[in-house]
């Protein structure tokens, strides 16, 4: 459940919510060529941009819209990191992966609430997307056909681990921890929303490296 308070909640989301933006002014200002990754890419960012609107300004400390905008975001990642796998059959065993993954959660919420089991979901999401990350990574660094700083997969995988990676470890601290106070709480949410500032801006650089729309001289 988001926690709010002080100056810094204040804060801290304000610039995620910028920086989110920044990658989609980027496309668009860079006439970067059409792909189906950074089609993705730019419907999660705005996706991040709305999550972090809601939850902290309209709707702030709603554990069912928390739960349900997590459920979207993961859902949103995991189509990403789908569209970045090169071969045909990890798409189709990824496909009934999330078909049966979300089937499984939505059925858990309607039996036990929105609320049941809300660190354990959280932190299989997350390790399940910290290991695409790294399977997606370890792809694209052993394609020894392309430059890895001007690969926008390997920044997009690389702010990807970033941000789930520390979702794991925080959230498995936390879990390990019972009547963690307060402070304690906020700490971890700073904590977080720093590793998304990071995620935004890798992203920034992703996107700053896609080639861009050839020139059409047509007239």
């Amino acid at each position: 459940m988001v926690e709010t308070g002080g100056s810094i909640f204040i804060a801290l989301p304000l610039v995620v919510m910028l920086l989110s933006l920044l990658p989609v002014c980027t496309l668009f200002v860079r006439k970067v060529a059409v792909s189906a990754i950074l089609n993705v890419l730019r419907i999660l960012c705005l996706f991040v941009f709305l999550q972090y609107l809601t939850l902290y300004f309209i709707q702030p400390g709603s554990p069912a819209l928390y739960t349900s905008c997590k459920l979207v975001e993961f859902t949103l990642v995991f189509y990403l990191f789908k569209l970045m796998i090169p071969s045909g059959q990890g798409k189709d065993i990824m496909n009934m992966f999330l078909v049966s993954f979300l089937s499984v959660v939505i059925t858990i919420y309607s039996l036990k609430g929105i609320m049941a089991f809300p660190g354990i979901m959280t932190v299989v999401q997350a390790a399940i997307l910290t290991l695409l990350a790294f399977v997606v990574l370890f792809q694209v660094i052993s394609n020894r056909h392309i430059v890895l700083i001007n690969e926008p997969a390997f920044w997009v995988a690389g702010g990807l681990l970033c941000y789930f990676g520390m979702v794991v470890f925080m959230e498995a601290i936390a879990g390990y921890q019972s009547g963690l106070s307060q402070q304690i709480q906020q700490q971890k949410s700073i904590i977080i929303m720093f590793a998304d500032i990071m995620r935004m801006i890798i992203f920034v650089v992703a996107v700053s490296v896609a080639g861009k729309q050839p020139i059409d001289n047509r007239q």
